[in-house]
């Protein structure tokens, strides 16, 4: 009767054990879209010779135009202020080509936000979609 009770206690404990580690699926979490001008993620962005502009779009994201009129999302990771870089950023590839991919780096004024970041993940961006509701209203 003891050892049922101990197998018992320890199935109950390896079934917590389990529930406290698992997570949602990561299919519910790329599924979820935060603004509707938010496209497909992309690997990497090409561009001529350089970026025609950028904009912040909140505090873990800029809007880089590539080209005639191609725009993308750049979700970051790290220590910058993208709002603090009053006319430039620094796009840094690692590969050292015209490409920009996930990994690589934006630099700001040090003075002013402390560092760079890196370049999470990179979505398409239609600037013409209407915001969602909650959505940064400066980067139309």
């Amino acid at each position: 009767m003891t050892r049922n009770i101990g197998y018992i206690v320890a199935t109950c404990a390896a079934a917590m054990f389990a529930a406290a580690c698992s997570s949602a699926p990561a299919s519910d979490m790329a599924d979820t879209k935060p603004d509707a001008r938010q496209g497909a993620e992309v690997r990497n962005i090409c561009f001529q010779s350089q970026i025609r502009s950028w904009r912040d779009l909140d505090n873990r994201s800029v809007i880089v135009e590539v080209g005639s009129s191609k725009e993308y999302k750049l979700d970051l990771i790290g220590t910058c202020q993208p709002k603090d870089a009053f006319t430039q950023i620094g796009l840094v590839s690692r590969g050292g080509g015209s490409c920009l991919s996930t990994g690589d780096t934006l630099v700001t004024d040090e003075r002013y936000s402390g560092g760079s970041c890196s370049i999470r993940r990179i979505y398409e961006w239609n600037k013409d979609a209407k915001p969602a509701d909650g959505a940064a209203a400066t980067a139309n």
